[in-house]
Parts: structure tokens; sequence; C-alpha cells
């Protein structure tokens, strides 16, 4: 049983025959969305159940007479709506079922994120086509399910001023006084120029959360992909000392236990779009969320969410990453490029 299909509305399914009985009744030929040649030379195709509006639960399996004969996996689905542009993305096969990890090393990030790939079927088309070297990513869609979360008050940004800088000593505490001398010579606002372009704090400050994920997971204790709020530097050091958190990481992800695609976020929540299961009608939170200057659409069954999520405030939970990729071939490429 996969443990995401509570966050697309299937909370009581507490058994395998359950979901088995629930393709047996819903999964018929007009699902079909694709059919590939597999790796190991099998007709396969890919079914995709809809349960609302872009979400869902896709199904992979051998096909057989244009029916779907053997069913191999499945996993629920929800689609991104925010591309992502990247500097470097790569796509790995998982080694026990035909399907595919992305994994993005952008600098930016400050962390490679890894997402699993949710139209792995064109990609497999595409292989038995072309070498990898001629298939290029394009863009990225994004999303997240989650199975556990809560909502907290979004942080205090101060505005800056100047006088919050008039004594250079809390600057050089942070940084080698070599670096900001260019910035703090000159006036305040070049100041503010220096923060903005170092806008992630990469630092050992302990356990982020004992936030459980439902199975009792932990985070791991390592400060990477954090983002501070423009705050005097020196005084964050201060705060870590006698505030939460929370009320000073404006927004974070976080790799979470020892699965690759899953990660522990703090995300401010742009959009909240209510949707219901049509066949458990189930009500789903769909949130449209800001983490480190990535959006992208994240959903939650409504019983597992903690709070009421609203614009402007923030989500903290667990959540496995999704994504789905255009992908252009070397003939494609170069099409574009003589328009």
């Amino acid at each position: 049983m996969h443990k995401y299909l509570r966050a697309v509305g299937f909370s009581n399914f507490q058994k395998k025959s359950q979901i088995d009985d629930f393709f047996k009744e819903n999964l018929k030929d007009e699902n079909l969305i694709s059919t590939y040649i597999s790796q190991d030379m099998r007709l396969c195709g890919q079914y995709n159940i809809q349960v609302c509006q872009g979400a869902g639960v896709s199904v992979i399996g051998e096909q057989e007479k244009n029916q779907l004969a053997l069913m191999d996996f499945y996993y629920p689905y929800l689609k991104g709506y925010d591309y992502t542009l990247i500097q470097e993305c790569t796509i790995e096969r998982h080694s026990d079922k035909d399907s595919y990890a992305g994994i993005i090393d952008d600098y930016r990030m400050g962390i490679a994120l890894i997402f699993y790939l949710t139209n792995g079927n064109v990609y497999n088309s595409l292989i038995k086509n072309f070498r990898p070297m001629d298939i290029k990513i394009d863009r990225i869609f994004l999303s997240a399910l989650s199975i556990g979360g809560r909502i907290i008050l979004p942080i205090d940004k101060k505005e800056l001023s100047g006088n919050e800088f008039a004594d250079k000593s809390k600057i050089n505490e942070e940084y080698d006084e070599q670096d900001i001398d260019e910035y703090t010579n000159e006036d305040d606002d070049s100041v503010d120029d220096y923060i903005d372009e170092h806008p992630i704090t990469t630092r050992l400050i302990g356990d982020m959360d004992d936030f459980s994920d439902g199975i009792g997971g932990k985070a791991l204790s390592i400060g990477i992909g954090i983002k501070l709020p423009r705050d005097p530097i020196g005084e964050q050091e201060m705060r870590l000392k006698n505030e939460d958190l929370y009320s000073i990481v404006e927004t974070s992800i976080v790799p979470y236990g020892i699965e690759c695609d899953k990660y522990q976020i703090v995300a401010e929540i742009i959009s909240v779009n209510r949707k219901e299961n049509k066949f458990t009608g189930e009500t789903l939170v769909e949130m449209r969320v800001d983490a480190m200057g990535l959006q992208f659409n994240l959903m939650i069954n409504e019983n597992d969410l903690e709070g009421e999520p609203l614009p402007g405030r923030r989500f903290r939970g667990v959540i496995w990453l999704l994504g789905e990729v255009e992908f252009l071939t070397k003939v494609e490429d170069k099409k574009q490029e003589a328009k």
C-alpha cells in the first residue's frame, strides 16, 4: 500500500485488497494515457485515474491485446502548474522497477533536489529512439504530496534601516571585512544589496524539528537549504539563542530521513484551494507555496493538516517531491533555435 494515497483522499484504505478492488472497478480503457516499450522490452501502459482536477492515481502495467494484463506498480500524483528553469538535471532509473528519479543540481538552492518523475513513460519512449546526450530537459513542473503538516504564522519581516548598520563591528562578526568594505563604504542601500545577494545561510543549527510524517520518522540534523530573513547581520545569532527557530527561519527545504525524495519544508502559502475526492468524498487542500524561492503546488488531506491554511501563513511538514519534465530532443532543439 502506497502510504501517500491518503494525500489524494484514500485515507480509509488500510488493506491492499481495498486498492485492488478500487482498480478493478474504476480502471478503464479510457484511463490509458500512453503505451511504451520498457527497458526489458515489454509493452507497458500508463493509466491515470483522476480523483479531482490535477490529482489522482497512476497505474503502470504490462499491456496485452490493448488491455492491462499485469499491474507492475502504482503511485498517487499531483500535477504541477509552476515550471522551474534549472541549471542542470539528471534522470536516473530506480533499480527495483521501471520508474525514474530526477536530480536537480542548482547552486542557488544550496542542495541537490531529488524528485519522483511522474511522466517516466515519456522518458522511456525517448530513450528507445535517442541517445541520453541528445535528450534535453527544458522545464520541470514540481509538485508535492504530504500526509502530515501544520500551519504556522509568518515571521516578522523587519525593514532594514541605516541606524541598524551604524556599528560596523556587528557586520565583521559574521563576514570578513574585505568582503563587505565595498558595500559599507558607500551607503546603506549597498548593505541591502549585499544581503540580497546572500539570501541562503548554510550553517549547522541543530535539529530542524522532530516532526513526524506519520510513521515516526525524524528530520536529519543538518543546516542546509535554510533561508533566514533580512535581519541585521550579527543579530541572527543572538535571536537563535532566545527565540523559537521558526520565528527566525523564513523558509527551508531539508532532506528528511533516508528516502531521497522526501523533504521537510517550511514554505510560505501563496494561495489555497479546496478540492474533493469524487470517489471517497474526502476534502483535499491544495496550496501553492514558496520555499527558498521555489514555487510549487502541494496537496494534503484536510484531516492531516493542523491549522487553517491562508495566504501569507506558512506550511510546515514533510513532503514527497514529484516532478513532470518537459523533454526536448536534439532535433526539436534545433527547430526552436531556427524559429
